[in-house]
């Protein structure tokens, strides 16, 4: 008597691995788009907390602009002279004393102070787009691993149906003496393990949905459709119009350019400090007895700054070499930006031919070697541990394929930080040269 054990797990294992990366057929689907990143981080940048305390310091900053004062208070003094016997009468001298004294804003520095606040203030701003676009390559990176989270759950529910179904089915066969008990013992420990693997995934899947609640600040357990991966993607070439792409967007580039130049204003701050200070005042005594003024004086008063002329030199020394240090920052960073963008497309490509590899090659390979593998079981001419090994195989290939379209796209969303370039096959089409007869 024959059984047909094999048959119905494989076809069950190639109906269902045939959608791989199709997800839950029966739930929402949701397909990860630029489009729909553009709609989360929209609502992100109304409720996400850190990209709120980044706007906050460029309202500050902003606000610290109009903040500049040209003309600082004035000072005003007020007291009272007693007379003593053996000096003069206080309706001789006036017995009130009072004045009043000004700063003057001279040598520009009101305008000095404002170059550095508009400068703080720009640099802020940039800021803002700078953590927007980190923002966007987060909730990106997030959506992917939930979408992979649910794909590895997709694959171990499919492998614990294989599995529920060959316990049948090695049930049936050991009860008629067609399968050793090291048989039985070997599917349902495989099973158990699935069952708690599963779990897991599920678990892990679940975090996933947490972690982009908190990016938006949901509450944390809301529940998310089923997210599908993109599929594989085209190769993205190293070349100089993708570097020159990312020099001109790099949003940290630009904030480091700002701040070279909030330091320089800065350091011209500085060096004005080594001029005095000029103020004038005037000063009056009053007699209280019949309200005269019996005085009055007007004053120009200054500081004496060559008396630390070496403490000024040391300022400027300090604001100078934090000007040096931010440019050769900002000098570094042009030059990691080809290493950078070289570094990003070796990953695609490797992520792609890994994809390929593994969907065009290895998993069509190893879908032909369980059939054979079952097949020959079924007639008692093959060991039951080489389908064990052949069904381990391919749910690890089907994993692998996921885990490298994964990584295209997390690599992708760097990319996208880097250079700005948020749809990559349409960058591609556009820059791919036409051949010419």
């Amino acid at each position: 008597m024959k059984f047909s054990f094999p048959i119905i797990p494989v076809l069950i294992l190639a109906s269902t691995w045939s959608t791989v990366a199709q997800g839950n057929v029966a739930g929402e689907r949701m397909a990860i788009t630029p489009d729909l990143v553009d709609q989360l981080l929209a609502e992100a940048q109304t409720n996400n907390p850190a990209l709120q305390a980044a706007g906050a310091r460029a309202d500050a900053a902003s606000a610290g602009v109009d903040s500049v004062r040209v003309w600082e208070d004035p000072m005003f003094t007020l007291g009272y002279w007693k007379s003593t016997s053996q000096g003069f009468e206080a309706a001789q001298q006036g017995d009130i004393i009072y004045g009043i004294e000004q700063k003057l804003p001279t040598f520009g520095r009101p305008e000095l102070a404002r170059h550095v606040a508009e400068a703080e203030a720009a640099k802020e701003k940039l800021n803002v787009g700078y953590e927007t676009q980190k923002l966007r390559r987060d909730l990106t990176v997030a959506l992917v691993e939930l979408a992979l989270a649910g794909e590895s759950v997709d694959l171990a529910q499919q492998d614990l149906s294989w599995l529920e179904a060959t316990v049948t089915a090695v049930d049936s066969r050991y009860k008629v003496g067609k399968s050793s008990q090291v048989e039985w013992l070997k599917i349902q420990t495989e099973r158990a393990k699935a069952a708690n693997d599963l779990t897991t995934l599920k678990l892990e899947r679940d975090h996933r949905q947490v972690e982009i609640n908190r990016l938006l600040n949901r509450a944390l357990h809301a529940p998310w459709p089923v997210m599908t991966l993109p599929g594989i993607a085209g190769a993205v070439p190293d070349d100089d119009r993708l570097v020159s792409a990312a020099l001109n967007f790099a949003p940290e580039l630009k904030v480091m350019q700002q701040e070279i130049a909030e330091n320089e204003a800065a350091a011209q701050v500085t060096k004005r400090q080594r001029l005095p200070e000029i103020g004038v005042g005037l000063d009056a005594r009053q007699y209280s007895g019949d309200g005269g003024i019996r005085e009055g004086t007007f004053t120009v008063n200054f500081s004496l700054p060559w008396l630390n002329s070496k403490g000024y030199d040391s300022d400027f020394r300090r604001d100078r070499a934090k000007v040096r240090a931010a440019e050769r920052d900002a000098a570094d960073y042009r030059l990691s930006v080809g290493e950078e963008v070289h570094h990003l497309t070796v990953d695609l490509d490797a992520a792609r031919r890994q994809a390929l590899l593994y969907r065009d090659e290895i998993i069509p390979l190893t879908e032909q070697t369980l059939a054979s593998a079952s097949t020959a079981w079924e007639n008692n001419l093959g060991l039951f541990q080489d389908v064990l090994d052949a069904r381990r195989m391919l749910v690890e290939n089907r994993l692998a394929l996921a885990e490298a379209v994964a990584d295209q796209a997390r690599t992708l969303a760097e990319l996208t930080l880097l250079t700005g370039i948020r749809d990559f096959p349409s960058y591609v089409a556009d820059n791919t040269p036409t051949a010419t007869h």
